[in-house]
């Protein structure tokens, strides 16, 4: 838990000195065990390393907790698995790590009988949906929140 937490501070830290006004779930200062716990369970969080060194983190958690699902699903939730949090240290960066880790989180899903993994992000930020649109991952639907547009991503797994 403590290493994922270190690449997610990492990447916080980042969007602030790059500018990217970062939402509560991205401060600096709430990439922490305390913040963290509150939306994720310790087992819930992977790390990924390069040279023994932190380089990927992600939570990865089979319930829709940290982001509501239901004005897509309507009154009919569907089985997935949802990725949060995903990151990669700035020093690794451009590597292709993100695809290990969504191998990493489809294999967990095939495990548990999961054939759907799901991400959010910042509808505004185009290189990140990227990255999800390269792994696979469609666009289902952009809506407003309180404080930004959020881009809903799923990708079906076999």
């Amino acid at each position: 838990m403590d290493l994922a937490i270190s690449v997610m501070r990492n990447a916080g830290e980042w969007l602030l000195g790059s500018g990217k006004n970062p939402s509560k779930w991205w401060q600096p200062q709430n990439m922490n065990r305390e913040f963290l716990s509150q939306h994720a369970n310790p087992e819930e969080f992977y790390v990924g390393l390069v040279n023994e060194r932190p380089a990927i983190a992600v939570i990865l958690q089979f319930d829709q907790r940290n982001q509501d699902w239901t004005s897509i699903d309507k009154d009919q939730p569907k089985k997935a698995l949802y990725v949060h949090w995903l990151c990669v240290h700035r020093q690794f960066a451009s590597k292709g790590l993100p695809k290990i880790m969504i191998d990493f989180a489809t294999k967990k899903a095939l495990e548990n009988n999961i054939k759907l993994l799901r991400a959010d992000t910042n509808a505004n930020e185009m290189k990140l949906r990227k990255i999800y649109e390269d792994l696979g991952f469609a666009l289902i639907a952009i809506e407003k929140e309180d404080y930004r547009e959020t881009a809903f991503y799923q990708k079906e797994i076999s």
